[in-house]
């Protein structure tokens, strides 16, 4: 029988960016991180995190913080580290939503659980499917001239997908996105463009800036157009341009994605780890994707290593995630991390190798937390 849970830490660790990192929904120069503790009745240490945005989730640092002092820590309390469906089931008769925090205490979980069996946490969750992640870099919203030098450097890097950041203005937007096109020219590599408008379109805005994009050249998809809630605006999209739709912020749940999916919103789905309730409800949203014969990406909320080295475990271990991954962002853009080893040195020719350690494979300045 494996070790129960025996106490939950919240924290709150605030690192700021190398640079204002802004997106048609918010700017910001700094990222506060909810970074959780569990420790079992046999002394293991497992460690989860969530790294907010209030205008993306309506969750923050400090919200996880109460919600989990108050409700879920005792919720996981006398669990074993291995009873998931019982431990996610507790967590969510204690409180509704919150999928963040939930994500965090169960990344810990299993973060404990894998160091409890010294295994990694992909051999918990479906055992190892790929040695390398192919990622894509993200270019945040900047003036023209940053965003095409950022993206010739990633291309020279090995990063085969740039994602560009839009939403706002769509003649900025089409002129970005053509500059971008000059750079993987110049590179003569075969580099695709993934647009991330972040909900900052209109139906109308959306499909004249993709349809006058496609004229031309392609786009290797478009990402949350419009509102999270206007399903029939995605479906609307997504029938009358050639380029694949990718959902985010319309999904929290497994219940959100499959009514997405049988609407008729999606291509594919974007599955952020530590958004929608960590390993356990991640693998439920992937089998949905799966089975609903559409593809899969996981994105970044900006997260540090622990939830970088989560989302890796995810891609690692599930086969319908195939498109290219950009949860790395956070390990460019922050000035510091709190794992002993950055996320980034394991990047080679834009692609993360997996690491093979117990739990998440990472160590933490404990420092830097508490």
């Amino acid at each position: 029988m494996l070790s129960k849970i025996a106490k939950v830490n919240t924290y709150v660790v605030e690192v700021p960016l190398e640079m204002e990192w802004k997106i048609s929904l918010y700017a910001a120069k700094t990222r506060k991180h909810a970074i959780v503790e569990v420790i079992t009745e046999d002394g293991i240490h497992g460690y989860g995190e969530a790294s907010p945005s209030p205008a993306f989730m309506g969750e923050t640092a400090e919200t996880i913080k109460l919600v989990n002092d108050l409700y879920l820590a005792p919720a996981v309390i006398g669990k074993q580290i291995n009873q998931l469906s019982i431990i996610h089931e507790g967590m969510n008769a204690a409180i509704y939503g919150q999928s963040a925090a939930k994500s965090a205490i169960d990344i810990a979980i299993h973060d404990a659980w894998g160091r409890t069996v010294e295994q990694p946490v992909y051999e918990l969750v479906g055992g190892k499917y790929r040695d390398e992640i192919p990622l894509a870099y993200v270019v945040g919203m900047k003036d023209h001239q940053s965003a095409y030098e950022e993206a010739l450097q990633k291309i020279a890097e090995g990063f085969s997908v740039i994602k560009v950041k839009v939403g706002m203005d769509r003649k900025r937007d089409i002129e970005l996105v053509q500059l971008i096109r000059k750079a993987v020219d110049e590179s003569k590599r075969d580099v695709g463009i993934r647009l991330d408008a972040n909900q900052g379109y209109s139906v109308t805005d959306a499909i004249y800036v993709i349809r006058e994009l496609e004229t031309t050249g392609e786009l290797e998809s478009v990402e949350q157009p419009v509102k999270k809630s206007d399903l029939k605006g995605l479906k609307r999209i997504r029938e009358v341009v050639e380029t694949p739709i990718m959902i985010d912020e319309t999904v929290f749940s497994a219940e959100e994605a499959l009514f997405a999916i049988e609407y008729g919103c999606a291509d594919i789905v974007n599955l952020k780890t530590c958004k929608v309730g960590g390993f356990y409800q991640s693998k439920k949203i992937a089998a949905i994707v799966e089975a609903s014969g559409i593809s899969c990406a996981i994105g970044s909320n900006l997260e540090l290593g622990i939830g970088i080295m989560a989302s890796m475990h995810v891609a690692a271990s599930t086969p319908v995630i195939s498109r290219h991954n950009d949860f790395i962002l956070g390990a460019y853009i922050h000035t510091h991390d709190i794992t002993s080893i950055a996320a980034r040195d394991l990047v080679k020719d834009g692609k993360l190798v997996v690491s093979d350690g117990p739990g998440l494979g990472i160590e933490l300045n404990m420092d830097l937390i508490s």
